[in-house]
């Protein structure tokens, strides 16, 4: 059990580093984009959440500047762009000197520069267990190949989910599931484990484990065909679960 001298550097060490939150937010208020879940989850840590990148979706009408900084809630910045790859951004970013960069999710492919423009990386979130499972349509894959769904925190690299692993975790299965509500709970996991990594990394009580690019493979989109066989399989899974439960 760590003494109270060593928890109070650690809760010390969370507030000196500076980690900024990569994501897409149609908003025009950046003070509100602190109240989304995720910044909630990092700064429950304890981790100091000195700024937030956001890119808006081309449909979306603002007068906010792009690459520019603006100062939002309790000093901290606030970015807007239209391409988190831009490289008025990754100079813009590599200016507020970042340890950690958290990106949020979506489908954008984060380039080498703005990947490198924090010390210790940038870290996103994974439906899939890692290296088994890369690529799309990963919780399908997941129940078609036998392997169990999960989320996987990985220090993202310039591939397709072949970053260094920091955490994994099952997803639990619940009895009326989707590939819908288990997406759904993946999320849900996924806002929490990359607080939580964001808070151990800052305190080096967590190792990353790089990957053997020789194991696991990348998945695509499902064909109507394999989906159906997907939705067959998760319908034996739970219903062998729930057996399982009624027996023991």
């Amino acid at each position: 059990m760590p003494s109270c001298c060593q928890w109070m550097r650690k809760k010390a060490l969370r507030r000196v580093f500076r980690i900024f939150i990569l994501g897409t937010y149609d908003s025009n208020k950046p003070e509100e984009l602190f109240e989304v879940d995720l910044m909630r989850y990092v700064e429950n840590t304890g981790v100091f959440l000195a700024g937030i990148i956001y890119k808006t979706t081309p449909a979306f009408r603002t007068n906010l500047p792009l690459y520019t900084p603006i100062t939002a809630k309790k000093d901290r910045t606030v970015i807007r762009t239209d391409d988190l790859n831009a490289p008025e951004i990754v100079s813009a970013i590599k200016r507020l000197k970042p340890d950690l960069l958290i990106y949020a999710g979506g489908r954008d492919i984060l380039r080498t520069p703005l990947l490198n423009a924090a010390r210790l990386g940038c870290i996103g979130g994974h439906y899939g267990h890692l290296p088994d499972i890369r690529g799309m349509g990963t919780v399908e894959w997941s129940i078609i190949e036998g392997v169990p769904p999960t989320v996987a925190i990985q220090r993202i690299n310039a591939g397709i989910d072949t970053g260094d692993v920091l955490m994994q975790a099952p997803v639990p299965l619940m009895q009326d599931d989707t590939f819908t509500s288990i997406r759904e709970r993946s999320y849900s996991m996924t806002k929490e484990m990359l607080a939580t990594c964001a808070g151990r990394l800052m305190t080096g009580e967590i190792e990353s484990k790089p990957q053997d690019k020789n194991l696991g493979r990348q998945y695509y989109r499902l064909h109507p065909a394999i989906q159906e066989l997907a939705e067959r399989k998760l319908s034996r899974l739970l219903q062998q679960h729930q057996k399982e439960q009624r027996s023991s």
